[in-house]
């Protein structure tokens, strides 16, 4: 399927793009405005229709998961290829339903809690083993992440935390080898995280294949979101966390694999 014409909505520059489309035209999230008129739906994009393009790439803050949602269903059936499906991003920025599917879907990820405010995290010390990774999102976005030895500190890090802005995220901790790996249509790029300590490190990746296991998971992960381009990070065999916005440079730069060309096929793909 031959695509000439691609949007590009990234804070980031991607210039790479335009080595690979005949024509790339850039617009801001603001300028990209779902509208329904006599119920007929359209994506204006700076006034015009998004029909006009063959393919866009698309990163959405996780704060706006609920627009970002509705925005890629309309772009979707305006016959636009996106990097996201609807579900997939929507899944993906809201941590709390994600673990729910990681589970359902029998993919291996550490047993985690999800709570909303420190006076119901107070009731979830028997239902964890220590250590523990604890996250505390603000708006679906890291505010702040520890690793607490003892689920007795699980008090102590929630407190404070209000219902409807605070999400707490408690997994049990799984010492394995890190991995950071992009999926993009069928390929997968992966870089090993050779930092010591629990913290995922951006200036310690290398490039570094991956176990057919390792394989397996991450596809299966990639298959039950749904979208054609996101990253998976593992621990060991397990599912710590998917981003939907990868960091295509940096998967480029440290791998010396092109993946904006991955990401480029997996939004040709039929």
């Amino acid at each position: 399927m031959k695509m000439t014409k691609l949007l590009k909505v990234t804070n980031r520059d991607y210039e790479e793009f335009e080595e690979i489309f005949d024509e790339v035209n850039e617009a801001a999230m603001d300028e990209v405005a779902p509208e329904v008129i006599d119920g007929n739906k359209d994506v204006k994009v700076s006034g015009e229709s998004i029909e006009k393009y063959d393919a866009a790439y698309i990163e959405i803050a996780p704060k706006n998961a609920v627009f970002g949602r509705v925005a890629l269903e309309m772009i979707t059936e305006k016959g636009v290829k996106t990097n996201h499906t609807s579900t997939g991003f929507f899944i993906a920025a809201k941590k709390n339903y994600l673990y729910y599917v990681l589970h359902e879907k029998n993919i291996p990820a550490p047993k985690t809690v999800v709570v909303a405010t420190d006076k119901a995290s107070r009731n979830i010390e028997k239902e964890l083993r220590g250590p523990l990774i604890a996250r505390k999102l603000e708006n679906l976005e890291k505010s702040e992440s520890k690793k607490l030895e003892k689920v007795q500190d699980i008090t102590e890090f929630a407190e404070g935390s209000e219902y409807d802005e605070d999400i707490l995220l408690f997994h049990e901790y799984n010492s394995g080898d890190k991995y950071r790996c992009l999926v993009a249509g069928d390929q997968i790029i992966s870089l090993r995280d050779r930092s010591e300590g629990w913290r995922f490190d951006e200036d310690s990746l290398s490039y570094s294949n991956i176990s057919d296991r390792q394989r397996e998971v991450i596809k299966k992960s990639s298959e039950a979101l749904g979208t054609p381009v996101l990253e998976v990070k593992i621990r060991g065999e397990e599912v710590f966390d998917i981003n939907p916005n990868p960091d295509l440079k940096l998967f480029t730069d440290v791998s010396g694999k092109n993946a904006f060309e991955a990401a480029a096929e997996a939004l040709k793909s039929d």
